[in-house]
């Protein structure tokens, strides 16, 4: 029994140590990234995998709290942030995913591999654009850090996120008409620096710039 017991302890141990967060801010600065607080401190950060409110349902990040982007793309979320405050100086844009290391993709994928939702979800073989630090995953909130109706949460899979599909979803009384707008205020924002959506995300934003030039012209987060 005493060693049954042991057994047992040592594999808890082990599993975890496999899910403890294993990267620091020196892996994203060792490859070029850099902070969204040290261009701007007003955009609000909130990482979804930092937390167990995720479709994973596991805290990812462990104490991680940062959002690192690759520079140039740091600069157009600051930018959009300029925008939207230069309209609404009670808004801010609210970060709940930035760059990502591939090894919580893969992660991630084992999640949803085999099932329906596998299709918002990249594969971790190669890396999709989040393990570029070329991605974000974001929304608005109000002063008091709030989100906006946006029809869904960050993170829903399912109809009802995906873009372009709006009117319809309102109509169908799947999103509020208020959802509507808030939508095409983050959108027209996003797509003024450059940025636009994934179809079946609200909330992911990204470049419009192939896989093939992002694996070429970009460090992957390889830790």
């Amino acid at each position: 029994m005493l060693r049954l017991s042991r057994l047992t302890a040592m594999l808890l141990v082990a599993s975890a140590f496999l899910h403890a967060q294993s990267f620091t801010e020196e892996d994203f600065l060792r490859r070029g990234c850099v902070d969204i607080h040290s261009l701007d401190t007003t955009i609000r950060v909130a990482l979804m995998y930092a937390t167990t409110d995720n479709f994973v349902g596991e805290d990812l990040y462990g104490d991680f709290d940062k959002a690192y982007f690759e520079p140039r793309f740091a600069e157009r979320i600051c930018c959009a942030q300029q925008l939207l405050r230069s309209e609404y100086p009670h808004y801010t844009l609210l970060i709940k995913d930035a760059a990502r290391p591939i090894s919580v993709q893969r992660r991630m994928y084992a999640c949803v591999k085999g099932t329906a939702h596998a299709v918002y979800v990249a594969s971790g073989q190669r890396g999709g654009r989040h393990n570029f630090g070329v991605a974000v995953d974001l929304t608005i909130a109000d002063s008091s850090g709030i989100p906006l109706d946006m029809g869904t949460p960050v993170d829903h899979f399912g109809h009802a996120s995906h873009v372009g599909q709006e009117e319809a979803l309102a109509a169908s009384g799947l999103i509020s008409r208020q959802a509507v707008e808030n939508r095409r205020l983050l959108l027209r924002i996003m797509r003024a620096v450059g940025l636009v959506p994934y179809r079946r995300e609200w909330w992911h934003y990204e470049l419009r710039e192939s896989m093939s030039y992002t694996r070429s012209h970009y460090r992957l987060l390889d830790f």
